[in-house]
């Protein structure tokens, strides 16, 4: 197998708006840089590029402008591009998410450059490398959805609640023993840094001690399926999550390096290349779409949220324009086999620690990464018991722009979705 690594900085300009826990205000200052790493590999024919981004997420149509790019640089399908954000709550506006804003298109084009720019220089280096993965574990995340004595699901620190606690890892090492990169995963919201300063948060914070300890500059982390927890560090009991301060995000970040390090000490195990790359869209069912005088509805009440009534106004645009709006909602599902028995999963949402939990319970051998937002974000990729429950991850389906919430059924969806997966050679 030939690999190559290659990463850009991605940092915006202050002033710009922030995106992810409503930080009122333009960014005040970098607290630490963001950026997008790109790892190259070339096997048996096969080629594939797995890039990671210190970043939000991306909307479907950004993603795909971003791999036509992307593609066009270095001679890749999007099949072959499989692009990850880590999610950090303290970065810059990228998208029209929840209605809050525009997106700056001159930072848009800035990053676009960056992963361009990143790609080729990946591709442009390739070197003979091994193989090595194993899967460790993390104490880091916490269930935010406490389930009361009524079966109701509240904002709030619940450490009995279901956690996705996988933390794989991929040793990729060249000739001389130098590691060309280490691909490492936590499911676990980065939403600890609250201020108006730039941060990659906790992932950020790892990747530069697994740098600093493994001597190289090719730590590079893909998020997990941890849409509906966040970290430790920040809860306060069962009762709240509290402000983050830097230490906070240190120490989650130092927790994660340290199971890491602990890990690759104990020996991984090798693996035999086989290159494979499979992406298609699951078809999510919506619940029943309300008729045109609802979203009307929410457009004259006087105690409608303006971003409410923003997305009332354009679903009302759209019947306007297509007669309907569409019951199912199209959500990507991208597997790329390493090698034997090593594979990484990605789905296009917000996926909640049960959607990591059902995948690692179908690859029931080798080293599996379970991962959301990976080609986008269209919704919170949540399971059937959540619909009876509530809070956010089912209610905010709205801040997608997606018209009605997911039905039950999604671990059907799945499961059969896997199935097509293995087919196409991700097994």
């Amino acid at each position: 197998m030939q690999a190559g690594f290659a990463k850009a900085c991605v940092n915006p300009p202050l002033g710009m708006p922030m995106e992810g826990l409503g930080q009122q205000g333009g960014i005040q200052a970098i607290h630490d840089d963001l950026y997008v790493r790109a790892l190259y590999l070339a096997h048996g024919g096969e080629q594939v590029l797995i890039i990671g981004c210190d970043l939000l997420f991306f909307t479907r149509a950004q993603v795909d402008r971003l791999k036509g790019a992307i593609g066009r640089a270095v001679d890749l399908t999007p099949r072959q591009i499989f692009l990850n954000c880590s999610h950090t709550h303290a970065g810059p506006r990228l998208t029209p998410w929840s209605y809050t804003g525009e997106v700056e298109p001159l930072y848009f084009a800035q990053v676009e450059a960056a992963l361009t720019q990143a790609a080729a220089a990946a591709k442009a280096t390739p070197t003979a490398v091994t193989l090595e993965a194993g899967m460790a574990r993390t104490d880091v995340p916490v269930s935010r959805r406490k389930v009361d004595a009524a079966g109701k699901a509240s904002w709030a620190p619940y450490r009995a609640g279901p956690v996705c606690d996988a933390l794989p890892i991929t040793l990729v090492t060249d000739a001389d023993g130098r590691v060309v990169c280490l691909l490492f995963s936590v499911s676990c919201h980065p939403s600890t840094w609250y201020e108006l300063d730039v941060s990659a948060d906790y992932p950020g914070v790892a990747t530069r001690l697994l740098n600093a300890h493994f001597d190289t500059d090719g730590a590079l982390f893909l998020q997990g399926c941890g849409g509906d927890t966040k970290a430790y560090t920040i809860a306060v009991g069962e009762d709240h999550w509290r402000r983050g301060a830097w230490a906070d995000v240190e120490q989650a970040g130092k927790d994660v390096a340290d199971a890491v390090i602990a890990r690759v000490a104990q020996g991984l195990t090798p693996v035999q290349p086989d290159l494979a790359a499979c992406r298609f869209d699951m078809p999510w069912r919506l619940e029943p779409i309300p008729p045109k005088d609802w979203f009307q509805g929410v457009l004259a009440d006087p105690d409608e949220r303006p971003e409410r009534k923003s997305w009332a106004e354009e679903m009302l645009a759209r019947l306007a324009r297509f007669g309907s709006l569409p019951q199912t909602l199209p959500v990507g599902i991208h597997g790329v086999k390493l090698g034997a028995g090593l594979r990484l999963v990605g789905m296009e949402g917000e996926a909640v620690a049960e959607i990591g939990a059902l995948l690692l319970d179908y690859y029931q051998t080798g080293v599996t990464f379970p991962m959301g937002y990976t080609d986008g974000a269209q919704i919170y990729l949540t399971v059937s018991h959540m619909r009876e429950e509530g809070s956010y991850e089912v209610d905010s389906y709205w801040e997608y722009h997606v018209p009605a919430p997911l039905a039950a059924g999604m671990e059907e969806t799945m499961l059969e979705a896997l199935d097509e997966l293995k087919a196409c050679g991700i097994d």
